[in-house]
């Protein structure tokens, strides 16, 4: 599954308590040519060997990407927006075979990634971070959704200003106004606030943008205190408790509301669900 705002933050606070001052004895990488060839993983894989001997000092995320800072001037850039699952083990007993990133620690512990999507597993010198380009989408001046107080509604309700353009652009991809949401979080939101997924921003009145703004601030922190939805695993192999009220769980189902059958619709890249009577 997509790792989004929620998971990440989960991800990283974990990595960050588990971590931090760990010394690293080998990296290994696996079936990694398609995710080198489209730009996700470095086209040097001797890259990587930079990371040994090397300690990890600190950890930051934001939107959907973990950036986690050694020493010797080395960094590894995570992001998993189009599915990956990290997972930590205290010995390599349990390790699966499916995987495509194993970092191993002088303790004996390790630390393995495996992507079902294309997303970024990189090794970079400190100058070569800010050019990469999840880095620069996901820390940038784009406010994340939640964990920033100046992310006001004011504030959104501007952003949305300076778009005017379909719902579900302004909340993900490359123009959107907030960073680290998917399909996902974007059929759960429109969803909770009856928005349909095809409305154009400029046509949202005052009490429907506050609808979706208190939406995504509910359901992205709930998605955080359920330790991410029920499909992602953390990085100890423990399941998220967050069940979407709108996605692919609902197909064939009625409108838990209104009691409407659930429609599915290709948008914008990907397929969307939505109650055709609640959503306006």
């Amino acid at each position: 599954m997509s790792i989004e705002l929620p998971e990440t933050q989960i991800l990283a606070e974990q990595m960050t308590r588990t971590f931090l001052e760990k010394k690293v004895k080998s990296v290994k990488l696996y079936d990694y040519k398609k995710l080198q060839k489209v730009g996700f993983i470095n086209r040097r894989i001797k890259d990587f060997d930079k990371l040994i001997d090397c300690k990890i000092k600190s950890l930051d995320y934001r939107g959907g990407v973990i950036h986690v800072k050694f020493n010797k001037k080395m960094n590894l850039v995570l992001c998993g927006n189009y599915g990956a699952k990290y997972r930590y083990f205290e010995t390599e007993e349990g390790i699966p075979k499916k995987i495509h990133f194993k970092l191993g620690f002088t303790d004996g512990s390790y630390f393995v990634i495996r992507q079902s999507g294309m997303g970024l597993i990189y090794a970079a010198e400190d100058n070569e971070v800010s050019n990469l380009y999840v880095y620069k989408r996901d820390f940038s001046d784009t406010p994340a959704p939640v964990g920033e107080h100046d992310f006001t509604f004011e504030r959104f309700s501007e952003l949305l200003d300076t778009k005017k353009q379909n719902i579900k652009a302004a909340l993900v991809g490359k123009t959107a106004v907030v960073v680290g949401l998917s399909n996902a979080a974007f059929q759960e939101i429109i969803y909770k606030a009856g928005i349909h997924p095809k409305r154009n921003t400029s046509t949202l009145i005052e009490s429907e943008r506050n609808n979706v703004y208190d939406s995504m601030k509910e359901i992205l922190n709930e998605r955080i205190c359920s330790g991410g939805k029920n499909k992602f695993e953390d990085l100890f192999g423990e399941f998220g408790r967050h069940t979407p009220v709108m996605g692919p769980n609902m197909k064939d189902k009625t409108c838990p509301q209104c009691g409407a059958t659930i429609e599915k619709i290709a948008h914008s890249g990907g397929q969307v669900y939505f109650c055709p009577r609640c959503q306006v």
